[in-house]
């Protein structure tokens, strides 16, 4: 937007004079990618062609890449560019050819996807010269919009709006009478699979998420009973990493029973994602034994959780009210974490800031905030610094989207590595892990109450 007004002022000194109408399309633009040392875009030179214009936009980022170009070299007219691109990037591409003393006019879309090229778009070519009559043409691409000065964000946005430092990218305040699904998306699968099993089925059910004056509750449910019948979710699984194992359980499988619980889990992967930039949620987080929420983001190209694809943890805290590591160390709901889970050598790498705070983090609000830049990951609660993380950033090298849910049990979110024996009423890589937390269900499901719903008063991103 801003950059095609800058564009516009930009190209208003030319005057052209129109000659007889001549036929002419634009090639299509050849793109080389360079790795670390940027990219090249070029255009065959052929007999007419007197100079050429590329502007350059990276998923609508301002200041554009702009070259002009008044003489082709080697038989091509190339400009080169020292940017790197990363995947899951949009580069639009708009040529502007004087041929024949007419300027000409095309357009491209293309999309980064695991180093290859993808054409999303493409126009035909057009003059864009007003005839003023017979004999003589001016272009005019003035506009009545003034530029907008500021200082140019290193944020990257899905829909290409906000590219000013500070700048609102996106917002909810959750002030509708319902959930603004233009927006939010439902999981609906169970997470009973694979050795990073958490004991819950997420459903969009109005019981499990709703919204409710000005605020977003998800809620999760203890299920009536679990041993009886089949579980099946059919054509309404949005399974992300294997159907067969999220949407359905056989009756009588000996190491499954259907969900003991019912929880929510959305989402904004198809609709709002950035790379860079500044995110604060105000929530109240989840009070309940083995309650676990997500308040965090996800590259956009990472669907399988089999092995916990990476994470941005904005923020969590354990549900339990009373919790002792090993070494006797609270790491209880009164101990906050936040940064980073990313799958290195068949591992989860946990690279986490945490903070103790004297009450639990379900008894009030609290703005959590996380700032994402190229070389720094910063933490915050309530406006306080409580961590920085400098390593594991090469692993977020693409656009993520916000996940707000809350789970069950989860074998790295409680580790028996760092817990008391007989303290969880499952263990890691136990076979029937869902029955005997379901079976031992008297020892928590007492903890949980009004104050085990995860709500959300609003989040918004700026860019950074």
């Amino acid at each position: 937007m801003i950059c095609q007004l800058f564009l516009s002022f930009s190209l208003a000194w030319l005057l052209l004079k129109c000659r007889q109408n001549l036929a002419y399309e634009i090639p299509n633009v050849d793109m080389e990618m360079l790795n670390e040392r940027g990219f090249e875009v070029s255009i065959p030179d052929e007999p007419g062609m007197q100079r050429v214009f590329y502007m350059l936009q990276v998923d609508g980022r301002c200041p554009a890449l702009m070259d002009y170009i008044t003489q082709a070299a080697n038989g091509s007219w190339t400009s080169k560019q020292n940017i790197g691109l990363q995947n899951n990037d949009k580069l639009q591409i708009s040529v502007l050819v004087q041929y024949n003393d007419l300027i000409y006019e095309k357009s491209e879309t293309r999309v980064i996807l695991n180093t290859r090229l993808l054409t999303t778009q493409q126009s035909i070519s057009r003059i864009i010269s007003n005839r003023t009559n017979a004999e003589e043409c001016q272009v005019n691409l003035s506009s009545e919009k003034p530029l907008k000065h500021c200082k140019p964000a290193s944020s990257i946005v899905s829909n290409s709006q906000g590219t000013c430092k500070g700048e609102l990218l996106f917002e909810d305040n959750f002030s509708g009478a319902q959930l603004n699904r233009s927006v939010w998306m439902h999981d609906i699968r169970q997470r009973m699979y694979h050795e990073e099993e958490e004991l819950v089925a997420f459903d969009d059910s109005p019981r499990y998420s709703y919204v409710r004056e000005g605020h977003l509750h998800i809620v999760p449910k203890v299920a009536s009973e679990v041993t009886q019948g089949v579980y099946q979710l059919g054509d309404r699984c949005t399974a992300v990493d294997s159907p067969e194992l999220e949407c359905s359980i056989a009756k009588s499988s000996f190491y499954k029973i259907k969900p003991p619980v019912y929880s929510a889990q959305l989402h904004t992967r198809q609709t709002f994602s950035f790379k860079y930039g500044k995110i604060v949620v105000r929530a109240k987080l989840p009070k309940g034994d083995w309650l676990f929420p997500y308040v965090m983001l996800q590259p956009v190209s990472t669907h399988a959780e089999t092995h916990y694809a990476n994470q941005l943890r904005i923020a969590y805290a354990r549900g339990n009210a009373h919790l002792r590591s090993i070494k006797q160390e609270d790491i209880s709901g009164n101990r906050l974490y936040g940064g980073m889970i990313v799958w290195q050598k068949q591992e989860a790498v946990q690279l986490i800031k945490e903070r103790l705070n004297a009450k639990h983090y379900g008894d009030d609000f609290h703005n959590y905030t996380m700032i994402w830049q190229r070389d720094k990951l910063t933490l915050m609660v309530d406006d306080e610094i409580y961590g920085e993380i400098y390593d594991g950033l090469p692993f977020f090298n693409e656009k993520c989207f916000i996940i707000f849910g809350v789970t069950v049990g989860g074998f790295l979110n409680f580790d028996d590595n760092i817990l008391m024996n007989d303290v969880k009423p499952y263990k890691n890589q136990q076979p029937r892990a869902a029955l005997s937390f379901w079976q031992s269900r008297d020892t928590w499901a007492s903890t949980w109450g009004k104050s085990s719903a995860m709500i959300i008063d609003y989040v918004r991103v700026y860019a950074d």
